[in-house]
């Protein structure tokens, strides 16, 4: 499958007006992350997507037309071929991995699973305090939760995802009750 797109340095001084994406959103007239689109009859158009919280940059084509931009943090995914289709989520996605034909993007307190436009599964808001030491093992995503108490401690809560079923396990350490005492 032919790549139809390019992540660019910034704004092309010369051609066509880019077009803003959200199309009215705060930065509408300020540079985001630049990215030139190829249409299927060789004309480029070019986007600028609205950045979020985070640094990551990312460009991945999802299907034939279905492209994935990820804009430090904030995700989009657009048709190459209609600049005016197109979704958004999230503001704060930090990392990416590809296992299979699906997108896995995480932030700081949720996970997303994208395999196409219509299909998009989300893990909102699985703790309070970030997710950190993620990494792709076979198929699961593994990672930690963690939880800051008012003491200043943290509980950090293992978990797993299994990419093929879609299903989250969280595997917290058992103490035993007598050593709450201690």
């Amino acid at each position: 499958m032919k790549e139809n797109f390019q992540i660019l340095k910034g704004l092309p001084p010369y051609g066509e007006m880019y077009i803003s994406f959200p199309p009215k959103g705060y930065a509408e007239y300020s540079e985001g992350l630049v990215v030139e689109f190829l249409k299927n009859d060789e004309s480029k158009w070019v986007g600028n997507f609205e950045t979020g919280y985070s640094n990551l940059k990312f460009a991945a084509q999802l299907h034939d037309d279905e492209i994935l931009i990820i804009a430090k943090g904030v995700c989009y995914i657009i048709d190459s071929e209609n600049p005016k289709s197109f979704i958004e989520f999230g503001v704060d996605y930090k990392q990416v991995y590809q296992h299979n034909t699906s997108i896995i993007i995480v932030g700081e307190y949720s996970i997303a699973v994208v395999k196409s436009r219509t299909e998009i599964i989300y893990f909102d808001n699985l703790c309070y305090d970030g997710i950190s030491e993620t990494k792709l093992v076979d198929n699961n995503l593994n990672g930690i939760l963690n939880y800051y108490n008012s003491n200043g401690d943290n509980e950090e809560i293992e978990f797993i995802l299994d990419l093929d079923n879609l299903e989250l396990r969280r595997i917290e350490k058992n103490t035993k009750w007598w050593e709450i005492w201690k």
